[in-house]
C-alpha cells in the first residue's frame, strides 16, 4: 500500500475539466529530480506547466492537482498536430487533451534513463494507475479500460515537440499487463483476498485451477487429492 502526499498550493497551474471525464492516463518523465519538480509545480514563477501526480525513484507518490481539475501537463489545442494517439485523434485538436487526461510525471532524465523506472518506482506507479482508474469509475462512473490506447506517453500526443516523454524504455506493458491482471481476475470470489496475488501468480504459472462455475473457493478446505494435483503442476514446470 502507498501514500499519496499532496503538494500542490495556489500558485499550482490548474484549471476547469469543461465537463470532460478523465478517458487517458499520460505518462511523462520530469527531466529531474523530484525536488525540483516539486519546487517548479509550486512556483509562483510557473505559469505554464503541472500535472497531477509525481512518483519518485524511491517509489514516494506526490501530488499536485486533484483529479477532478485540468492539469497543465499535455499542450494546448493549437500543440496537438503531431498526435499519434488514438483518443486524441478522434477528438479533434479542438478539444484539449488535458481535459480528458490524468497525468503523471517519473523522476528521472530520459539522456540517462531512457525511460527506465526504478523497482521502487515501477511498483508505485503501478498502484498509482490502478488507484487513478478506481477514483475516475468512483468518482464519474467511467471505467478506464488498461491498454495501449488508455495507457499512453506525452510523446503520443505531442510527438513533434515530446518525442522522448516518457522514453523508449518505460515499462508501458508491464503497467497494462498488471492493470489487465488485477481487474480481469481469474476467478470471480478472490478479488480483495489476502491470497489475492498468490493465487493470481500460482494460475498465471498454471499451477492451480478454478471450478467449472468460476470461484476458487479460497478459504474451502484442500483434499490430499487436491494437494497432490498441485504438487504434480509444480513438478512438471
Amino acid at each position: 500500500m502507498f501514500e499519496i502526499k499532496f503538494v500542490g498550493n495556489t500558485n499550482t497551474n490548474k484549471s476547469s475539466r469543461n465537463n470532460h471525464i478523465p478517458e487517458i492516463i499520460v505518462n511523462h518523465i520530469s527531466e529531474g529530480s523530484i525536488s525540483s519538480l516539486i519546487s517548479w509545480f509550486t512556483s509562483p514563477d510557473n505559469k505554464i506547466s503541472s500535472a497531477h501526480f509525481g512518483v519518485s525513484k524511491k517509489g514516494e507518490i506526490y501530488q499536485f492537482v486533484n483529479i477532478e481539475d485540468s492539469a497543465w501537463a499535455n499542450g494546448l489545442t493549437n500543440g496537438i498536430e503531431n498526435a499519434t494517439a488514438e483518443v486524441v485523434l478522434k477528438k479533434g485538436k479542438n478539444i484539449n487533451p488535458n481535459w480528458y487526461s490524468v497525468s503523471i510525471e517519473h523522476e528521472g532524465v530520459w539522456a540517462e534513463t531512457k525511460g527506465k523506472l526504478t523497482d521502487e518506482q515501477l511498483k508505485a506507479t503501478k498502484w498509482l494507475h490502478k488507484y487513478i482508474i478506481e477514483y475516475v469509475y468512483e468518482k464519474y462512473g467511467h471505467r478506464i479500460e488498461p491498454s495501449s490506447k488508455t495507457i499512453i506517453g506525452h510523446y503520443e500526443i505531442d510527438k513533434k515537440q515530446r518525442p522522448y516523454c516518457p522514453g523508449e524504455l518505460f515499462p508501458f506493458r508491464e503497467i497494462i499487463d498488471y492493470l489487465k491482471l488485477y481487474y480481469d481476475l481469474p476467478f470471480k470470489d478472490i478479488k480483495g483476498h489476502w491470497a489475492e496475488e498468490l493465487i493470481k501468480k500460482a494460475y498465471e504459472k498454471g499451477f492451480v485451477k478454478g471450478y467449472p462455475d468460476g470461484t476458487f473457493r479460497p478459504d474451502q478446505p484442500v483434499t490430499r487429492a487436491e494437494v497432490i494435483a498441485l504438487l504434480s503442476e509444480f513438478i512438471k514446470s
